[in-house]
């Protein structure tokens, strides 16, 4: 789970999402990949924003799981953020799951200028009977 390091750092943003749709890619005897789409807000230091975003993820039959994420940003200004990252995780609960990756950032936003091409990591807490999703990016 986190490093008391990691619980202990504060995020430049977290985003709070819903799930708005999942679907069944494929069914292995490795494990399931699915593909999920997510709405939300995200907040920070630097900026506020609608949050879209597209997860795939390949669940393991072991509880562990594999991803790979997009999202688009867009502040009421405007101004358009590209997320792209991937990661693991594991199961915490019957339906809860927690993971972590790494990411970039990317915009031609003069205005957030600093976050193109950030590398970030990713924190990711997740419910699937709510469908809610918490994810805390942090700089690198």
């Amino acid at each position: 789970m986190q490093s008391e390091k990691a619980m202990n750092e504060k995020p430049m943003a977290t985003t709070q999402e819903k799930v708005l749709s999942r679907t069944i890619k494929e069914i292995t005897p490795f494990g399931v990949r699915i593909e999920l789409n997510l709405e939300g807000r995200v907040s920070g230091e630097l900026y506020s924003a609608q949050h879209m975003e597209t997860v795939s993820i390949f669940q393991k039959t072991d509880g562990t799981f594999e991803n790979e994420a997009r999202a688009i940003e867009t502040t009421k200004d405007g101004d358009v953020l590209v997320i792209s990252f991937k990661g693991t995780g594991k199961q915490t609960g019957l339906t809860t799951l927690w993971g972590e990756g790494e990411g970039i950032i990317m915009t031609q936003s003069k205005k957030l200028s600093k976050l193109n091409g950030a590398k970030i990591r990713t924190v990711v807490n997740a419910d699937y009977a709510t469908g809610e999703v918490q994810v805390n990016f942090f700089e690198t």
